[in-house]
């Protein structure tokens, strides 16, 4: 039984949505380390175990997973995708506005020259831009349109694009009584 792939159109929202979570994954990602990060170079002191406990401070570092850098990356191709480089930056500059603490899409606004409502239409404008080109592009790669093969290409042209020289349809291994140790688990 085969399970056809289920296509869901691109919207802006949800384009968005996937340049947000860029952004956020990467902030996680370790940055360089600068001679600020390493503190000071005097060692730290030795202290007894029962002096020791709790005498710093826990430290933990929020870490992206492997899946949210993918799609990270994919997203930074749809991006720099975009034929606009003004907008791609405009892009880019409200993604990581939006994300960090302590900046306001205000003063982005005011820094771009447009005014908050027109910086929210021209962020949805882009994104739509972007989700029309995508769905284009899945739209292209279902119908076989595309430069990729659909499924069904793959799946006739396996059976007969290529021989298997390296094992015989019935081959069957066979087991060497004299290397019996190796066969032990």
């Amino acid at each position: 039984m085969s399970v056809k792939p289920v296509f869901q159109d691109w919207t802006a929202k949800a384009v968005e949505h996937r340049v947000l979570e860029a952004a956020e994954t990467l902030m996680l990602c370790p940055r360089a380390n600068g001679p600020k990060v390493f503190g000071s170079s005097m060692p730290h002191p030795l202290r007894r175990p029962q002096d020791a406990y709790a005498a710093d401070t826990a430290r933990y570092r929020r870490r992206p997973r492997a899946a949210a850098i993918d799609r990270m990356e994919e997203c930074w191709d749809w991006i720099n995708r975009h034929p606009v480089t003004g907008e791609r930056h405009l892009l880019y500059n409200w993604a990581r506005t939006k994300c960090a603490s302590g900046r306001s899409l205000k003063a982005l606004a005011r820094c771009e020259g447009l005014s908050e409502r027109m910086l929210r239409r021209e962020i949805s404008r882009i994104c739509r831009i972007i989700a029309e080109q995508l769905n284009a592009a899945q739209k292209a790669n279902l119908h076989g349109d595309g430069d990729r093969p659909t499924e069904a290409t793959v799946k006739s042209s396996e059976k007969t694009d290529y021989q298997q020289y390296w094992r015989a349809h019935n081959a069957r291994p066979e087991i060497d009584p004299a290397q019996r140790k190796s066969r032990v688990l």
